[in-house]
């Protein structure tokens, strides 16, 4: 009887502990919580038109949160078009971007940048330089270049935004693209407040007026050339003089974006234009690049720095 007992319970107990070996279907095992994230910095810069507000997909639970930048924010990031990257300054590689002698972030001794000025009071500042800025860029590249440039400096003292240009068409369509240029710009401001809340920004103004362009390059057969024709910004007629009603016509263009400007710089709190500062550099034939006509040659870039250093020390509230 005793020994008939025993192998019921073996039998029983055999039963209970193969039932428990078995995974439950209802209940999958949790996923492990030490999965890295992907590195964001081998993420590719998105070209793609950012999605409306309206449909902006909401972060999953595995997405990491913003950064928040440090108390103290160091260093300085540049974003925009060709006019920040020192293009066609180094005669070993014409035609091709030259970051060294960038007026914002460069590190050539004769451009004297606004980073190396800003390094000579906060000594700290070197090595906090992330420039980003694309030949050919628009509005729309913002967000990606500022989230590539706060990859590499994520609280940086100053942030220079250098736009427009390549946003202007020209072809009777600008008034209505100004809604899109202002969209796209606050969509990257709006990043770069949310990620470093301590940083200042800075929206430059479009360089020089177009008269004054005008005038700088009247004299010279080859750069008139490059800018004659029957469009509406095109500055000079066939007959070599400058058409001031072209003239006038792309100023106001120029003028219609740097209101847009201001006016999306003003939702931003730690926002600041230059207040028109760049409209008075002074254009010179001989600070433009030959056969380019429309970047500086390293003096330009220079005299550029010069002109937008006590802008930068406003901002910044330097003593």
């Amino acid at each position: 009887m005793k020994i008939k007992c025993l192998v019921i319970m073996i039998a029983i107990l055999t039963a209970i502990l193969a039932s428990c070996s078995q995974p439950s279907s209802a209940t999958p095992a949790p996923l492990p919580t030490n999965a890295p994230l992907p590195n964001p910095t081998t993420a590719p810069v998105s070209t793609q038109t950012p999605l409306p507000s309206s449909t902006v997909v909401q972060p999953s639970a595995t997405t990491a949160p913003t950064v928040i930048a440090a108390d103290k924010p160091v260093g300085i990031i540049a974003l925009g078009h060709s006019g920040l990257t020192g293009y066609g300054t180094d005669p070993k590689k014409p035609n091709r971007d030259a970051k060294v002698n960038s007026w914002a972030t460069g590190t050539n001794p004769e451009i004297n940048s606004i980073y190396q000025r800003l390094l000579a009071i906060h000594p700290e500042t070197a090595e906090h330089v992330a420039n980003t800025a694309q030949g050919g860029a628009q509005a729309i590249t913002l967000i990606d270049q500022a989230r590539l440039a706060l990859q590499q400096v994520p609280a940086p003292e100053i942030v220079i935004v250098q736009t427009i240009d390549n946003d202007i068409r020209c072809d009777g369509s600008d008034a209505e693209n100004l809604k899109a240029f202002g969209h796209f710009l606050e969509i990257a401001l709006n990043e770069i407040a949310k990620t470093s809340p301590k940083s200042r920004i800075l929206l430059v103004s479009q360089p020089g007026r177009p008269a004054m362009f005008a005038t700088a390059l009247k004299n010279d057969s080859a750069a008139r050339a490059a800018f004659t024709g029957n469009g509406r910004c095109d500055l000079f007629d066939a007959d070599g003089k400058i058409n001031q009603a072209h003239v006038a016509a792309l100023t106001a263009i120029i003028e219609s974006y740097e209101s847009e400007q201001a006016r999306v710089c003003a939702t931003v709190p730690q926002c600041s234009t230059d207040h028109g500062a760049a409209t008075a550099y002074v254009d010179d034939i001989t600070r433009l690049i030959p056969d380019d006509w429309n970047h500086f040659t390293v003096e330009g870039q220079a005299r550029f720095a010069e002109l937008m250093w006590p802008v930068v020390s406003k901002v910044l509230e330097l003593k």
